[in-house]
Formats: structure tokens, sequence, C-alpha cells
């Protein structure tokens, strides 16, 4: 990449390229390579060129013959026998070139470690080394860049932290330094002459270079058959090919041949045009760990999120059962638990709104630790993944992980913020990189934020229509709270495109409410007088029970309370309520059988059983002072005996567990988070409960 060549790269190039074609290779005539600050050597049509260069056009070929890898390492013979002419038999060898690691030593670390060594012991070899031409053009120790090269003495180190870069690194370099202390000591103990001279430095280098440039066995496809490759990780070197730029879904193809490995562009490219190779819908983490840099526009760019399921959480049990029942799921360990970016391209054309921007199995995971056990009664395991179908009652784990969900944005916005805190001007590539993958991961976090934000505004929404202008006046209102400037136009644009062109995961909107919120479910005549008397009811209990005074906000008894006044009333008959309080109340009592009449009912939690005991003595004190206040709220429920009445200690704990699992607790004002304070103060993330009642 850029910056990672000495000055005389173009010369060094030039002489690969001559080496090349000298054992066999080709550059089209159309091509050459190039140079310049921005790109450092990479590959373009010439400028003189009349014509572009069409598809299907072979930019380069690299002979087999140049091509290094573990077959070389163990001078594998295509084919024949040992009656073959000399002549011939050198053509059908991928040979050694004058380095022969001991059998049992290739047998015990197997090809990737083989591959690196071989690697080591041509770079050892020098000026006399066959690949010589090749390996002066590769990036030379002191000049990469990936994190496992960031020094603490230069201040590299420091740009990492807080990132997920630093557990990578970290894990990387363990795997490798015991790699490499195994390898080693199986060499030395096979006498392999100059064994000291393979060290732990050079190991980081061809391990690096390896993983930066090498291409996959199958580019050998057109003359090793698939049962001749090893079960292991096999790469492939192949110089001249290597040397293109990445470029994230650039249009080109490796084509594998019997003489030949060929670089074809399946685009057009016109004169002066960089041809470019790609490397696969790599990420920013990917791309810095791999190759030492990464772009600050990759529309490619997507977040791995470690979300841990805690040791016999349902989503532990859920996924041991999975795999139990599906074992070809281990062959693909990882979870997919990724935040996207705004422009991520590689999704499925129908995929709702949400997941174009989380992955469905971090959405559904979360979802499974965010549900309750009403909930989990419906989980879906299958090959394809861990589910919960979205079934009436079933939107209150959605929106509980979109709320999960955006405090993980916030605090991973907030995080990397933190951590950059004291940062001087970047000083080298290396720190100019890290600071490039710092701005993109803080990027992505906020794009996430704004779709998230979305669908809880919409949640929260009680008065929306079907009608698309009403949806756009919602969108303009959500929108203003996005600080001007903060996005380009162009990523203004796609969440515009994400959120009003994408159908939501949730259709249903206004199912999250606040208390004051619910008088308008209950029946017109009723709406009135219970807008009146909960929240006196409230008050008077503020004054009177201590364990109340450590909530100074809501009053943890007003959903309780609510709850407990709907199922009486929908009980009794006596008032008739909407049908989606109704549909609401007889699908709780379902759920959660009525608390029985004989005995007496106590909540786990020591401090909920003081408070509601409390309580408890409130409501027997008042109904005997005060019985009239609650006379028109009791002739509404029609419950007159103390045991079903809906202020009865069984029914009120029997309320307050449901509520307990049946609310949401959300973070208030999430896109203030966006706003930076140039003096370093944040925002304090604040939340709030809301009850969920489903719509449909």
């Amino acid at each position: 990449m850029a910056g990672s060549f000495p000055s005389d790269a173009l010369e060094e190039h030039n002489a690969l390229l001559d080496w090349v074609i000298k054992n066999g290779g080709h550059m089209h005539e159309s091509a050459q390579i190039a140079r310049d600050e921005r790109r450092g050597v990479h590959v373009q049509v010439k400028r003189s060129w009349p014509a572009p260069v069409a598809r299907e056009t072979r930019i380069i070929q690299t002979p087999l013959g140049v091509t290094m890898s573990y077959f070389n390492a163990i001078g594998h013979r295509l084919g024949g026998g040992e009656e073959e002419e000399e002549e011939e038999e050198a053509n059908m060898t991928f040979s050694m070139h004058g380095l022969n690691l001991p059998r049992g030593f290739v047998d015990a670390v197997g090809p990737e470690e083989t591959t690196a060594f071989f690697l080591m012991g041509q770079y050892l070899r020098g000026t006399e080394g066959f690949w010589f031409p090749y390996i002066r053009t590769l990036p030379q120790p002191g000049s990469l860049t990936t994190p496992l090269y960031y020094g603490e003495e230069d201040g590299d180190l420091t740009w990492l932290q807080g990132t997920s870069l630093m557990a990578a690194r970290a894990q990387r370099m363990q795997v490798w330094k015991e790699k490499f202390e195994n390898a080693s000591k199986i060499l030395g103990e096979e006498g392999f002459e100059d064994a000291d001279r393979y060290t732990w430095d050079l190991y980081l280098w061809a391990s690096t270079i390896i993983t930066s440039r090498a291409f996959s066995s199958k580019v050998l496809s057109g003359v090793i058959s698939d049962a001749d490759l090893p079960e292991d990780r096999l790469s492939v070197l192949l110089p001249l090919i290597d040397l293109p730029n990445h470029r994230p879904l650039a249009k080109v193809e490796w084509r594998a041949g019997e003489t030949d490995v060929a670089l074809l562009v399946l685009e057009d490219a016109v004169p002066g045009q960089e041809i470019s190779n790609n490397y696969g819908p790599r990420n920013n983490e990917q791309l810095m760990m791999n190759y030492g840099f990464c772009l600050p526009d990759n529309s490619c760019d997507y977040r791995i999120v470690s979300l841990r399921a805690p040791p016999g959480s349902p989503l532990a049990q859920a996924k041991a059962y999975q795999l139990q029942a599906f074992p070809d799921l281990a062959k693909d360990p990882e979870d997919h638990y990724y935040v996207f970016n705004i422009f991520y391209p590689l999704l499925a054309p129908d995929s709702p709104m949400e997941h174009t921007i989380f992955s469905p199995a971090l959405f559904n995971a979360v979802s499974v630790l965010a549900a309750n056990n009403r909930e989990l009664e419906t989980l879906e395991i299958s090959e394809d993944g861990i589910q919960l179908p979205l079934v009436y009652g079933n939107s209150r784990a959605v929106l509980a992980a979109l709320g999960q969900i955006i405090i993980e944005l916030i605090t991973h916005i907030l995080k990397l913020r933190a951590s950059a805190q004291g940062l001087p001007q970047p000083q080298n590539l290396k720190q100019r990189h890290a600071q490039l993958y710092r701005d993109s991961q803080i990027h992505l976090s906020e794009t996430a934020l704004v779709i998230a934000s979305w669908s809880l505004r919409r949640a929260r929404e009680h008065n929306l229509g079907d009608s698309w202008e009403q949806t756009k006046q919602l969108f303009g209102s959500h929108m203003s709270e996005v600080p001007a400037g903060k996005f380009s136009d162009a990523i203004l644009s796609r969440i515009y495109v994400r959120i009003l062109e994408r159908n939501p995961l949730l259709s249903q909107v206004g199912e999250l409410l606040e208390f004051n919120d619910l008088f308008a479910l209950l029946p017109s005549a009723a709406q009135e007088l219970c807008r009146s008397f909960f929240p006196k009811l409230l008050v008077r209990a503020g004054r009177h029970v201590s364990a109340l005074q450590a909530y100074p906000g809501q009053s943890p008894l007003a959903f309780p309370l609510f709850l407990s006044f709907v199922a009486a009333t929908h009980l009794s008959g006596k008032s008739e309520l909407p049908p989606r309080l109704s549909r609401w109340a007889a699908f709780l009592l379902d759920k959660y059988p009525p608390p029985p009449e004989d005995v007496a009912w106590q909540l786990e939690e020591e401090d909920d059983e003081a408070l509601m005991a409390e309580f408890d003595q409130f409501i027997a004190a008042t109904k005997e002072g005060h019985s009239s206040f609650y006379v028109e709220v009791t002739q509404l429920t029609g419950t007159t005996d103390d045991r079903n009445d809906w202020l009865s200690p069984n029914w009120l704990r029997w309320s307050w567990m449901i509520v307990e699992q049946e609310s949401v607790m959300l973070p208030e004002k999430p896109l203030q988070f966006l706003a930076v304070d140039p003096s370093g103060e944040t925002a304090m993330l604040s939340t709030q409960s809301y009850l969920y009642i489903p719509t449909s």
C-alpha cells in the first residue's frame, strides 16, 4: 500500500515484471506499473492507450513456476512417474529452489507454518534466491503497518487504546508466538542448519506477508486436484498479481490455468484508471489487522460486536441445543454479530430496515437475551438461526432489544471519544490509519443510532396514521434532533432511503406507553375520571409510604395500578374495554394466571415486598377513612368483595410481577449523544420505563 516501499520501488517493480515475463508471465500491453504519493506503487491503464480496456481482458498472467506455496516446500510433482525425462519432470514440479526443509518438520507443523518458514528461508537466501526479484519488492519489516507492528515507544500503540484492535492484536500475537516457538523448536530438533536464523522477527514478517498478500489454493485448481490439497488452510503467493491495490467491490477475477494464474478485469477500464484488486468484502478491522491500512469510505465496513451469552442464559442454552441438533454448524463458529455501514451493499433486497444496519444474528441474539419467560416459550431454534417469531405479544422483546442495542451504541461512541482525548495529531502512517479506523468505528455507531432510535420513536408515537405525509413529518422531526452538519448529504440521503424505503421489522406503532399515555386507551367515559383518580392516589401514597421516597420520578406503582384496574374491569365485564385493552388483558390473564385466593403472595425482592406491604397498609387505612375516594372507580371495575378487589394485596403483587416482565426500559434522548461538546463534557445516559401494550 501507499508509503510501504523504498524510494526506488518503481525500478524494483519493473525489474519484477521483467523477471515474471522471463519465466513465462505476461502483462497486457495496455497496463503499466505506476507510482504516486496517494496510491503508492500500483497498476493502471496507460494514459496514452487509445481505448478502454474491455472486460475479460487478462491484465496479468503469473506463471505457476514463480508462485510460492506449501507445494514448493515439499517439491510437489504434478503427476507422472519416476521414469519421466528430467526436463519434463522439472516442468512438472513446484521447485524448492535450494531450500529443503526437513520432512519431519513439514509433517509436524502443517502447511500453514511450513509456508511461513519457507518464505523466511527464501528471504535469508538474499540475492542468491530464485524469488529475490519478488521478495525485495515486498514491504520490509520496518515498513509494515499492521497493529502487530505498533509499539509503545513511538506512541503508536496508544492510538489503538479503547478500540477492538487492542484485543485482536493481543490474541493474534499470542497465537503466532505459540506457533513460532513450537515450529522453531521442531526445526532445531530436526538438526536443520541455520535454524537459529529463523527468528521471531522474521517469522512475524513472513506471516504478515502471507496474511496480507497470499491467495487461496483455488488459484492452483487448474493443475492440482482437490484430493491433493491439504485439509489445513493453504496460501499461495502470486508475484505481480498481488501488486494491485484493494478497491471494495472491484470487478476482477483470478482465473486458474494449466500454466499460469491470470488476473482478469470484469469491467471496462479507461486510460489512466487504476486497475484494482478485490480482497473481498473486508471491513476496516480486517483491513487493519491483515493489511495495515483502512478506508475512510469503505462501503463494506461493519463492526463486529462482542456479545457473550452468559452461562446458563436462555441464549447459551439455545445455542448449545442448536449445535447439538445441527453439528455442521461447528464448522463456522463465528456468531456473525455485526453493525453495518449505512452504505453496506451486500444485503438481501427484502431485508427489513433494522436488518440493513444490524445483522439478523445480532438482532435475534439480543432479542433472546431481552425476552421474558412468556416470550421464550415461543423460541424457535433451527439450522438457520435462533429467533422469536413475531407473533402477538413478542414485539416487546424486539423493542427491548433495540433499547439494549442503543445503549451499546452510545457506550461504544463515548468509549472511543474518551480514549481519543489527549491524543496528538498523527505523526506517521500507522497513526493516520489508526485515526481513520477510530473515526470509521464511531461513524458506524452514530449512523446505526439514528436508525435504531427511529424504530423506537415509532413505538412511542401514538398518533401516527397510515398516510405518507404523516410518516415524513415524523421523520423530519426525528432528523431535526441530529446536530446540524453531523453527516454529509450523501449519508443523510442514505439514512432517508434506509428509513423510508425499507419496511420496518415491526409494522405496529405506539406499543410503548408512558403513564400519562395510558388513559387515552380507556373507554371515553372513564378517561377523565382515571386521569384525575390515579395521579391523586399516587400523590397520596407518596406522602404516606416512606419507601416511595426513594423514587423521585414516576412512582413504581403507576403501571401495576393501571394493569390491575384493567384486569379487574375485563374480568367483571361491568365496563366494556376497547378491543386493544380487552385482548391485552385476556392475553395476560392467560399467560399469567390470576393469584390464588387462599394464599398470600409475596414479591421475591425484599425491598419490593416492603414497599408493597406499606402500600397495603395505606390502602386499608384510606379505604376505612376515605372510602368515597374509591367509589367511582370501583363502579367501573365492578369488584365488590375484598379478595377480588383490584387493590387487594395479591392482585397488586400479580400486577407488579407482570409489569416487571412486560415493561421496557429505554434510554432517553439517544440522539443527543451525536453532539460533541468541545469542553469534553458528556451528557448523562438516563433511562425511562415504558409499559408495553401490543396493538395487534
